[in-house]
């Protein structure tokens, strides 16, 4: 083999294995997007704030952001598909009374839900 061509040969090599180097130490922007995503997400649930609620959609652009190729994307895939299901739920209706306080806790209500003012309602 004449040096030239072994020399580029080491040079083919080299930069391949530069190229494939930094292919590995590519940082993973989606676990860091996760991270924001989980840290907004935790914040929205020990406030109480409703699934449906406009406040949601921050987080899910935030996980819809993790990119596809990503290590954290099959976790941002779990939690996008809870959101969806509880935002698709209904609620549901709040009850009218409570066990345990007189008189069910709703004393203003008559049985068919009417205000008891007093007034008869037409039936």
């Amino acid at each position: 083999m004449s040096p030239i061509y072994r020399n580029r040969l080491a040079l083919v090599a080299l930069l391949l294995g530069l190229v494939l180097a930094g292919a590995a130490c590519r940082k993973d922007e989606g676990s860091e997007r996760l991270a924001r995503a989980e840290a907004s997400y935790a914040a929205l649930v020990e406030r109480g704030v409703p699934p449906k609620d406009p406040a949601w959609d921050a987080v899910i652009a935030e996980l819809e952001s993790v990119p596809r190729d990503s290590k954290a994307r099959p976790e941002a895939e779990r939690r996008l598909a809870v959101l969806r299901e509880l935002r698709s739920t209904p609620l549901p209706r709040r009850p009218l009374s409570r066990p345990g306080v007189p008189d069910g806790g709703s004393p203003s209500l008559d049985e068919h839900g009417h205000p008891m003012d007093g007034h008869a309602h037409p039936r």
